[in-house]
């Protein structure tokens, strides 16, 4: 990034090919316009582009000033879903005493056409404009001339007619482009194919991406392009198989199969008792979090390792666990996920964008704890530990525990429902009456049961020491005790010596204080 003292010297300088200025910093529009330009460098100079907000057509700071919000709202260029695949670029803003200058730092693309909403933008000279074919193929030689992703790969074994043109013609090239551009494209259909990445002009066969997104059979090609979805009666796959099934075929057509599958199937509300007279209707997992869970096993999922297909796997009404091939990828790590992401697909990922079914990108996973919480659902648990495999275990919520504003509770509307809090404990009170066996969330209490044995306090212990790093929510699945109750034992635990916590707040868990 450049210095203070680079951005006034840079200021002085006429517009370039990797030059723009604009005084506002509200434009969405042309800044996106701007950023897939530079990223695009149609000159092949392979240096950055330099776009200066807040700075007048001749150079003059022109004396605004950038509130924190919007220059968080400038950092989601990168990640709305309208530049695709994004680009590698940086942000910085400089307070000078005429105003704030914010400079973004573009760095070319190894990969180009980059798009803003569907559309290729180069610079030319001073000037940005729409790419024209021949810009296009220059920018796709380029990419070539990189190395092909495995999405971009030719697939040699398949042949055009493997391909479902009605489904590229009339699902995908209606939602990524204006139906005007459509209609005075004259190209062939392996042309319009090719200009998407989804067709290989020199081998004359579909893509890996083309395949997977449009081929009739992808799993003739690519074994393992499919999502395998188990239910088991049981806690482990040891339990019979209660129902299952494949989603095999085109992506473009089973990712709305897939859609409609988490909202009927996976988030179907059913009828709970909140009060002697009156119902409500609870999802056990919420759609949106689940939707967006399994898009992303599809986005991120390594297509080059074995056969084996992206799975959703139901353990009775215990859990859900959405796993796919492939650990975590490129930048991101088990130290700073979820916070820093990378694409291993950027290709599909864009695709999946144009249809609908992903909306921003690197703000999901902040979506989805958001959507449990407010669902009443444990937060999830990630194994991010594995070269090859990625996995997020999703907990159902506790029927009844959530009530119509979203608060946890064993009390609604003033009046306590047995039904909502069989577990005894009703808004921090024991209720001997309905704990008669003396064992309330996983504690036996004294008075019912006067050895004092705190069973819970037993089983957490012996969770930890089987399993030394163990987080909170394992704890649950081990030991089957509510969180809340999970969290008072393991402060009492903690203050007695018997068990510690190590490392950060996000990669670390418990321990047994040796």
């Amino acid at each position: 990034m450049l210095t203070a003292d680079e951005v006034l010297l840079f200021l002085k300088k006429t517009e370039s090919e990797n030059i723009e200025r604009t005084r506002a910093f509200d434009k969405a529009e042309k800044m996106g316009q701007a950023i897939c330009a530079f990223a695009n460098d149609l000159a092949d100079r392979r240096t950055p582009g330099y776009l200066f907000l807040g700075v007048e057509n001749d150079g003059r700071i022109a004396g605004k000033r950038i509130a924190d919000r919007e220059l968080a709202s400038l950092g989601g260029l990168k990640t709305d879903g309208n530049l695709l695949p994004p680009p590698a670029m940086a942000m910085e803003r400089f307070e000078f005493p005429e105003g704030d200058v914010v400079v973004v730092e573009v760095f070319p693309s190894r990969y180009p056409p980059i798009r803003y909403n569907g559309q290729v933008w180069v610079r030319v000279g001073p000037r940005k404009s729409i790419a024209t074919e021949d810009d296009v193929h220059i920018l796709e030689e380029r990419r070539a001339r990189y190395g092909l992703r495995f999405e971009e790969f030719p697939c040699e074994t398949a042949r055009l007619e493997d391909l479902d043109l009605d489904l590229f013609r009339n699902v995908y090239l209606p939602r990524a482009f204006a139906a005007e551009i459509i209609e005075e494209d004259d190209r062939s259909v392996e042309a319009q194919l090719a200009a998407l990445r989804f067709f290989d002009r020199n081998k004359k066969c579909p893509t890996n991406l083309g395949v997977i997104l449009f081929g009739r059979h992808p799993e003739q090609f690519i074994p393992s392009a499919y999502v395998q979805y188990v239910k088991f009666s049981g806690e482990d796959r040891g339990g019979d198989v209660l129902r299952e099934h494949a989603f095999k075929g085109p992506l473009a057509k089973t990712a709305a199969e897939l859609d409609t599958f988490a909202r009927t199937t996976l988030s179907a509300k059913r009828p709970v008792l909140v009060s002697a007279f009156r119902e409500e209707t609870l999802a056990p997992y919420p759609e949106w979090a689940l939707r967006e869970l399994i898009f992303n096993a599809l986005i991120h999922r390594d297509y080059c390792i074995g056969n084996a297909p992206a799975k959703i796997c139901e353990y009775g009404d215990s859990r859900l666990e959405i796993s796919n091939p492939g650990g975590l990828f490129g930048l991101a790590t088990p130290d700073n996920f979820p916070y820093v992401s990378d694409y291993r697909n950027p290709l599909l990922a864009e695709s999946l964008k144009v249809l609908g079914y992903v909306n921003k990108f690197n703000r999901g996973i902040a979506k989805v704890r958001t959507e449990l919480r407010k669902n009443g659902n444990p937060q999830p648990t990630f194994d991010v530990n594995h070269r090859t495999e990625f996995r997020v275990t999703v907990l159902p919520n506790r029927d009844g525990d959530i009530s119509a504003n979203g608060e946890i509770s064993g009390e609604i509307n003033g009046e306590i429902n047995p039904a909502i809090a069989p577990n005894g404990e009703i808004n921090g009170e024991i209720n001997s009456a309905i704990a008669p066996s003396g064992e309330i969330n996983g504690e036996i209490n004294p008075a019912i049961a006067p050895s004092g044995e705190i069973t819970g306090e037993i089983k957490i212990k012996k969770a930890i020491a089987e399993n030394p790093g163990i987080k909170r929510e394992g704890l649950l699945l081990k030991t089957k005790i509510p969180l809340r109750t999970i969290d008072r034992l393991l402060k009492s635990l903690k203050e007695s010596g018997a068990v510690e916590y190590r490392g950060s707040r996000k990669t670390g868990g418990w321990y047994p204080r040796t």
